[in-house]
C-alpha cells in the first residue's frame, strides 16, 4: 500500500532521507507541490535536486512542473556563488592584513567549501566572518574602503557583537558579510569559544585563498549547535541539521573527546545534545552513545534554555544578566532600552530631538510582546 503524505511530517521525512542521498521513491503526484515548498522552507531545495541527478532520477517526478525551474536555479546559483567565492578571498585578504585581526569563516561559508560536493550546493544569505575583539574598527574602514556600507543596526559593548555590511558590484550581484568579534550576542553562548580559541585550532580553506581559514571540525560542530539554538531558537530547518551531519560524519575519536571538552568548559553539553540528537533522527547522523550520554551527563548549565523551541527573548536575556557583574547587568538593559540615537534616527528617518525621545518610548513599548513571544 503506498504511504499517505497528506501529513507534511512523512514528507519531510522523505526530504531528509533525499538529502542524505539514500534510495528512496518519489512522492505521489498529488504532494509534489508541497514537498518542493517544503524543500525550499528547509533551503535544502539545490542539494535535493542534486541527489535526484545524481542518483539518475527524474526531477520532475519530485517537484512537478517547476523541476525546470528548480534546474535553472541551481545553474543561476553556481554562477553568483562563484562571483562571491572571489569577493570573499579578495575580502579576507584585505582584512587580514589589518595586524591583530586574523579571519575565520565561519558556518555556511566554510561549510560550502569543505563539506558539500560542490559549494553552490549550500545557499547562504551571507558570509559570516570572526575577527578579534580588537581589530573591528579597523576592520570596518577597511571594507568601507573597499565599498561595503554598514546596515542600519543597534550598537554597544554587551548588547550585540556583529556589524552586517552590504555591497553590489557592477553585475549588480549583492554581496552581504557578518563581521562578528564573538561568536553570538548571547553571553552565555559567546563565552563558549573565543576567536582566540578557534583560530588557535582553525584549518585552511585553499577554494578560497591562502588566507582563508575555518574553525577545525570539532569546533564547527559546536559551532553549528550552537548557532542552530541560540540563533534560531531551537530551529528544526534541515538545513542546519544536514550541516551538523556532515560535521558529524567526519569526526574521529580523538575529535568526539574534544568536542566533549569544549562543551564541558563552555556549559553547552545539553544544546550541542539536543542538535546532535536532531541530527541523529532525521539524517541518522553517525554520533558514538559514549558521547550522547556525556553530554546528557550536564547540571544546571544557564545555556541550557537555548535547547527549546519554547525560548523567549525575556528567558535568553535572564539568563544573560545572571551571567554579568552588577555593573554589567545594567549597561545591558539600557543598550537594550536606549540604542544610540543615530541607530533610532536612521532607522525611523528622524530629525528632531522631540520625535527621538516619542520613538524611544515607543520602541520600548512595543517590544514587550515580542520579548516575551515564544520561538515556536
Amino acid at each position: 500500500m503506498p504511504r499517505d503524505y497528506s501529513d507534511p511530517a512523512p514528507l519531510l521525512r522523505l526530504l531528509a532521507v533525499l538529502v542524505r542521498g539514500d534510495g528512496v521513491s518519489p512522492p505521489a503526484v498529488h504532494q509534489r507541490e508541497t514537498f518542493l515548498e517544503l524543500a525550499r522552507d528547509h533551503r535544502v531545495e539545490r542539494i535535493a535536486a542534486w541527489r535526484i541527478v545524481e542518483s539518475g532520477g527524474d526531477v520532475e517526478a519530485w517537484f512537478g512542473t517547476e523541476a525546470s525551474r528548480v534546474r535553472e536555479d541551481e545553474r543561476a546559483a553556481a554562477v553568483v556563488d562563484a562571483v562571491r567565492n572571489r569577493e570573499i578571498a579578495a575580502v579576507l585578504e584585505r582584512v587580514a592584513a589589518v595586524g591583530g585581526a586574523r579571519p575565520i569563516l565561519l558556518k555556511g561559508a566554510a561549510l560550502a567549501h569543505s563539506h558539500y560536493p560542490h559549494p553552490w550546493l549550500r545557499p547562504r544569505l551571507d558570509t559570516d566572518i570572526l575577527v578579534s575583539p580588537a581589530s573591528t574598527t579597523p576592520v570596518f574602514r577597511i571594507l568601507s574602503a573597499l565599498g561595503y556600507e554598514r546596515t542600519v543596526s543597534t550598537s554597544g559593548t554587551l548588547v550585540v557583537s556583529q556589524a552586517s555590511f552590504t555591497r553590489i558590484d557592477d553585475f549588480g550581484i549583492m554581496h552581504a558579510l557578518d563581521v562578528h568579534w564573538q561568536i553570538a550576542n548571547w553571553q552565555v553562548i559567546a563565552r563558549a569559544a573565543s576567536h582566540v580559541d578557534l583560530e588557535s585550532r582553525s584549518v585552511p580553506v585553499p577554494a578560497l585563498g591562502v588566507i582563508a581559514r575555518a574553525p577545525s571540525s570539532p569546533d564547527a560542530l559546536l559551532l553549528a549547535c550552537l548557532h542552530r539554538a541560540a540563533h534560531h531558537r531551537d530551529s528544526g530547518e534541515l538545513l542546519w541539521l544536514y550541516d551538523i551531519h556532515l560535521l558529524a560524519e567526519r569526526l574521529t575519536a580523538a575529535d568526539w573527546t574534544f568536542l566533549l571538552e569544549t562543551a564541558g568548559r563552555g556549559e553547552v553539553k545539553t544544546v550541542c545534545r539536543r542538535g546532535l540528537a536532531l541530527a541523529i533522527d532525521y539524517f541518522g547522523s553517525p554520533v558514538p552513545l559514549h558521547v550522547m550520554e556525556a553530554l546528557a551527563d550536564a547540571h544546571n548549565e544557564p545555556s541550557s534554555i537555548y535547547a527549546s523551541r519554547d525560548l523567549r527573548l525575556v528567558d535568553g536575556l535572564l539568563s544573560d544578566l545572571r551571567a554579568l557583574s552588577w555593573r554589567n547587568r545594567v549597561r545591558l538593559i539600557a543598550e537594550h532600552l536606549f540604542p544610540p540615537p543615530e541607530y533610532i534616527r536612521r532607522k525611523y528617518g528622524l530629525t528632531s530631538r522631540r520625535s527621538l525621545l516619542v520613538f524611544y518610548a515607543r520602541r520600548i513599548v512595543s517590544g514587550v510582546p515580542r520579548w516575551f513571544a515564544t520561538g515556536g
